[in-house]
């Protein structure tokens, strides 16, 4: 059989390769409360400490944009409909943020909502989600009821709804979740459970305040770990040319360490550092035992020695890249 050819638009091709160029490569300066949900502490520590920095491809760029434009027409439909009071701003026209340990944790909701005709006279977080899964919301419902639903259905999604209820002080959680485009949407009322905010908030206070990486939840070969942005960071930690493969900036330093207050601080030179001084860096940098895959076994002066496999390595800091004695 001749085969079917496959066809490509060089115009297409190169927009995709442009959205990925212009995407914003940054480093949240917080602990999300969207991230806390998840179910690999090692992975949400990576991300608070800068280990690497996100590089997302074209498709998912553009799932990332179906979820904001859908977020935000669910929100303007909602706003439009008779009884319906939905806040989506505070009254610094921002949104609604809660910070804890002085904002090292923290997380934005998308709004608080009244008038719902099911509970028409109570206050509910009000929360929107976009996802080609939407469905699977529908079946949590009906397998486990709606008040246990959400947490059955995306654990990160009930996380993030419960701490937004503990810490505004409402009781009642309302999430919708539409399909890429809002043609069809489902939605699910939550409670709130203080026990389960606590021992959340008490997750993200053990993941902030270490400056060793949690323990591994799996494999390299482990479903979730296959999905991980941190896989290579995480089971190998050395690049093909045996370079760590950890970004040099002050989180991922042994010198620094977050304070209680919300900074954080450089222990070799005293002082509290801006974001701009975290991502700099500077030629004192020494690397977290935990982001190099080798043993420390040794210091000399400001230098970290450690044990590769038939030599020694030496973290002598950005200028001088680890090197073999």
């Amino acid at each position: 059989m001749v085969a079917i050819p496959t066809f490509t638009d060089p115009t297409l091709e190169a927009a995709d390769r442009a959205l990925e160029a212009r995407q914003e490569k940054y480093h949240r300066g917080h602990l999300g409360m969207s991230q806390i949900g998840r179910p690999c502490e090692r992975e949400i520590w990576y991300s608070f400490r800068w280990a690497q920095r996100p590089d997302f491809d074209a498709p998912i760029l553009k799932r990332f944009e179906d979820g904001h434009r859908t977020e935000d027409l669910v929100i303007a439909r909602l706003q439009a409909t008779p009884g319906i009071e939905l806040h989506d701003k505070d009254e610094n026209g921002q949104q609604f943020r809660f910070e804890d340990f002085g904002g090292h944790f923290s997380g934005s909701c998308d709004g608080a909502i009244l008038g719902l005709i099911q509970a028409p006279k109570t206050w509910h977080v009000y929360e929107g989600k976009c996802s080609a899964k939407w469905q699977e919301l529908d079946k949590a419902k009906r397998k486990v009821g709606e008040k246990a639903a959400l947490a059955e259905w995306n654990p990160a999604y009930y996380a993030q709804g419960v701490l937004y209820m503990h810490y505004s002080g409402m009781d009642r959680h309302y999430l919708v979740c539409s399909s890429p485009g809002g043609r069809n949407e489902t939605s699910v009322r939550t409670e709130a459970d203080p026990v389960a905010a606590q021992v959340l908030r008490d997750k993200a206070e053990r993941i902030i305040f270490t400056d060793t990486a949690p323990q591994r939840i799996g494999g390299p070969d482990f479903y979730q770990c296959k999905w991980c942005d941190f896989r290579a960071l995480c089971h190998e930690g050395v690049s093909a040319d045996g370079q760590v493969l950890a970004e040099r900036n002050c989180r991922t330093c042994l010198n620094v360490t977050p304070e209680r207050d919300g900074t954080w601080r450089c222990t070799k030179f005293g002082h509290a550092l801006s974001k701009d001084d975290q991502r700099a860096g500077c030629p004192l940098h020494r690397f977290l035992p935990s982001l190099v895959p080798w043993d420390q076994i040794d210091t000399r002066g400001e230098d970290v020695i450690y044990a590769r496999p038939n030599e020694e390595w030496v973290d002598r800091g950005p200028e001088v890249a680890g090197c073999a004695l």
